[in-house]
């Protein structure tokens, strides 16, 4: 992803910048700031840390893996601190499975951390789509091959558990993710489409935007590919009168 942001910069800053906006936008909807909960804060690219360090008490960002230059970033804002946590309670499962042989993958169910119960936002930020991509790729390497289809209903119920997590949460939240793909040829031309979340039904979003996420020439000579994204101020059904 670092490699990937400073070839194309440019090409991502608009969708970078919206994202932040939005997560300021639903910030200042808050009647209270005590906690503000970043589920996917990765490079903290699209992260408007220090506006919200500024605006909340306590700042909590979530990842599976925190870099080096990501955690000087953290480090100021003393009110924000990273906490690792893999939201598809997957890797452990897939290495005990590993350990003990077996081909079989494991159940779904979204690893809820604890940090959310109590908090006055939570941010699901530009993860939806990727929460199944390394579970699939240690999926496919490992033998013996799982069924695709199999595979595919097991990458889908990943997303699932995580929209369903969300959406029981007691508290609002922002969702941020891109839903839909889009390649072109080098006229221009729509040459593939489809959904980037396994056909999960969503609302219709509070804002929307494109991200251009592999210009021509940066993944392929032949095609560019973009990302539809949708932004929801709160998919929280146990606040939805908030929303």
């Amino acid at each position: 992803m670092r490699n990937r942001f400073r070839q194309r910069q440019a090409a991502w800053q608009p969708h970078l910048n919206s994202s932040r906006q939005f997560i300021l936008a639903a910030a200042k909807r808050c009647p209270d700031r005590n906690k503000v909960v970043i589920l996917g804060s990765g490079l903290l690219l699209d992260v408007p840390l220090h506006e919200l360090s500024s605006q909340f008490r306590e700042v909590i960002l979530m990842d599976v893996i925190c870099l080096p230059e990501t955690r000087k970033q953290i480090s100021s804002c003393p009110n924000a601190v990273f906490v690792e946590h893999d939201l598809t309670g997957l890797s452990e499962q897939l290495y005990r499975h590993k350990l003990q042989g077996r081909a079989d993958l494991p159940g779904i169910e979204a690893a809820a951390p604890a940090h959310c119960g109590n908090a006055d936002l939570v941010v699901s930020l530009n993860i939806l789509s990727q929460l199944w991509v390394i579970p699939r790729g240690y999926a496919i390497d490992r033998p013996p091959r799982a069924d695709p289809e199999q595979l595919d209903d097991w990458c889908s119920g990943m997303v699932a558990a995580h929209y369903s997590f969300l959406r029981g949460l007691p508290c609002p939240v922002c969702l941020i993710a891109d839903h839909a793909f889009v390649k072109r040829d080098r006229e221009d031309r729509v040459i593939s489409s489809g959904s980037s979340v396994y056909d999960l039904a969503l609302p219709e979003p509070d804002a929307s935007w494109k991200w251009n996420i592999a210009p021509l020439g940066s993944e392929s000579g032949f095609y560019s590919k973009e990302l539809r994204v949708g932004a929801w101020r709160n998919i929280s059904t146990v606040l939805r009168n908030g929303a």
